[in-house]
């Protein structure tokens, strides 16, 4: 045994004390202002003290597999819901025996930066069936490599994971596209794979797959309504939204405030599991004209019953396309505020032929109609009787009595 370990330590309580009043919380505990080792951690895993701890911070503490090991034995620690082990020498072994432990079941957030793990300890943590709450892994700057994320993109027990962090890794293109295939990670929203061996086709692939877990995130329980508002999305994602089957009963669609551009609103345009879609909102993204025809050509688009492009850059040649479409036909509102068009487009919008169902923007339409004036005087014209035929003459007695 370590001779770390074999030493006495003495002082635990205090310590644990002293970390109670420097935290102002009896539910968390951090060390940055010691150096435990293994030995102090025994004691520490010993103490029925830390029975309230809910986060436990032991960064550069100097602690090596044995220290790990009576953590994850320890009978008092069934309240932990959050470990910080950052810049230890905890290795692969240490790492397994977290993934083995039944003393953990609350722990969420498990943060291991810095502790030369490889491939055999990511693997670890794939297969362990006591690391299902997880909803933050953190391995950053270790060694576990395109083998390792292989690993990790196997797992069937880390569903509820949402935030995965794998920097400087030596990761290549290879271990991200396997990564990107992961069927298991369907909560997963934060991927950070930076400072790896990636070029834009790992790169791309990674964040197709964060696009498609957002995507799937967020469609309403009833699978009628996605919002992707001002969520920084591109044409990157436009695509993988249009190629994702899970929105084939999908029917209202908000994408403003993003990045979009006419290329975006064309894959859009072809998706063929957005044919249902009755309200589309394009609102504040660059789509242009070019965007606007694109819409107004798509057979896709054929129920929709409200447009919103509002801020989009479009001119006359957008809103004409719009108007003279068959495809826009079902459209009851189309708001087009904030456009730079004219005369043009609100002429083709007042006479279009296809908006039959329109009911905004409300244009006034020419008709001639004879003022109302006229017509009042007419018919008080047609009431004053005419003085030969209807007035009678007075009677001579009765022209001198009055």
């Amino acid at each position: 045994m370590n001779r770390s370990v074999e030493k006495k330590f003495y002082n635990i309580e205090g310590l644990i004390r002293n970390g109670f009043k420097l935290s102002r919380d009896y539910h968390a505990l951090d060390f940055f202002f010691t150096k435990l080792g293994d030995a102090g951690v025994r004691e520490l895993a010993k103490s029925k003290s830390v029975r309230p701890v809910r986060r436990l911070m032991l960064s550069s503490n100097k602690l090596g597999p044995e220290g790990i090991r009576f953590l994850a034995g320890s009978d008092h620690l069934g309240n932990l819901e959050s470990l910080k082990l950052y810049k230890n020498k905890i290795g692969d072994k240490g790492v397994r025996y977290l993934a083995e432990s039944e003393k953990l079941p609350r722990l969420s957030q498990l943060r291991l930066a810095w502790n030369d793990i490889g491939p055999q300890g990511a693997k670890y943590i794939a297969e362990s069936p006591r690391l299902g709450e997880l909803t933050t892994l953190v391995l950053a700057d270790n060694k576990i490599g395109d083998e390792g994320l292989k690993h990790l993109a196997e797992s069937t027990s880390l569903s509820k994971l949402q935030i995965l962090d794998l920097r400087n890794n030596a990761i290549t293109d290879e271990g991200a596209l396997a990564f990107s295939k992961a069927k298991g990670f369907t909560h997963l929203q934060s991927l950070d794979i930076g400072k790896n061996r990636l070029t834009d086709t790992g790169k791309g692939a990674v964040r197709l797959f964060l696009v498609s877990n957002m995507i799937r995130s967020r469609v309403s329980e009833d699978g009628k309504t996605l919002d992707l508002s001002d969520r920084n999305i591109g044409d990157l994602e436009a695509a993988a939204i249009a190629e994702c089957a899970d929105l084939d009963g999908i029917e209202n669609l908000y994408l403003e405030l993003n990045n979009i551009t006419a290329d975006g609103v064309r894959r859009l345009a072809e998706s063929p599991y957005l044919s249902k879609l009755a309200l589309l909102s394009l609102d504040r993204n660059e789509i242009l004209d070019q965007g606007a025809v694109a819409v107004s050509e798509s057979s896709v688009f054929a129920n929709l019953t409200v447009l919103m492009i509002e801020n989009c850059g479009v001119g006359d040649e957008g809103i004409v396309a719009i108007a003279a479409s068959e495809s826009m036909q079902n459209l009851v509102k189309l708001f087009i505020e904030g456009n730079a068009y004219g005369d043009v487009a609100e002429n083709a919008l007042r006479n279009s032929e296809t908006l039959v169902n329109l009911e905004y923007p409300v244009f006034e339409r020419e008709e001639e109609e004879e003022p109302e004036e006229e017509e009042e005087v007419l018919e008080a014209v047609e009431e004053v009787p005419d003085e030969d035929e209807d007035e009678e003459p007075l009677d001579e007695d009765e022209e001198y009595r009055t």
